[in-house]
C-alpha cells in the first residue's frame, strides 16, 4: 500500500492559477510511490458540508506528510493544518513570493519548513528532498 501525501490549498477561492499549481505540484510527485490527494479531487466531491468535513478527515487519519500550499488564505486549510498538528502529522509549506503565511502556521512544530517560490517548478528538489526525508521517518516508525 502506498502512503498518501495530502496536499492542501484554497478550494474557494482557486482560481486558473490555483488550478495549475495544484496541477503541477502533483506532477512533481512520484506516483509510483505515492498516493495523493489535492484540492482538485475536494472540488470535486460533491457531498454535503457534513461529508466533507468527515472526508477531510478521513485525508488527515491517512496521510503520511501534508504539502500546504498557502498563496492564498483559506480558513479551511488553517483548520485542517490544525487538525494534522493534533495527529502530529509533518507539514512542508510552500507559497508564492509575496504570500503571507501566519506566523502561527509558520511557528508549528509539525510545519518543517516554509519555502517560497517565484515559479512553483523552482522548489522541486527541496519537494523530492522533505518528501523522501520524512518517508524515510516514516517507514522507520512503522517497523
Amino acid at each position: 500500500m502506498k502512503d498518501l501525501i495530502l496536499i492542501t490549498g484554497s478550494v474557494m477561492t482557486a482560481d486558473n492559477d490555483s488550478v495549475e499549481r495544484y496541477e503541477k505540484l502533483i506532477s512533481m510527485i512520484d506516483a509510483e510511490k505515492y498516493d495523493v490527494s489535492s484540492p482538485l479531487d475536494t472540488m470535486k466531491f460533491q457531498g454535503t458540508d457534513e461529508e466533507r468535513f468527515d472526508r477531510a478527515i478521513s485525508m488527515l487519519e491517512n496521510a503520511s506528510l501534508i504539502i500546504a500550499e498557502m498563496s492564498s488564505v483559506s480558513t479551511g486549510q488553517g483548520i485542517e493544518l490544525g487538525i494534522a498538528y493534533t495527529m502530529n502529522i509533518p507539514v512542508l509549506v510552500i507559497a508564492k513570493e509575496g504570500s503571507k503565511v501566519s506566523g502561527l502556521v509558520k511557528g508549528c512544530k509539525t510545519v518543517k519548513d516554509v519555502l517560497y517560490y517565484d515559479n512553483i517548478e523552482d522548489i522541486k528538489e527541496k519537494l523530492d528532498k522533505f518528501i523522501g526525508e520524512e518517508n524515510e521517518k516514516h517507514s522507520n516508525n512503522r517497523r
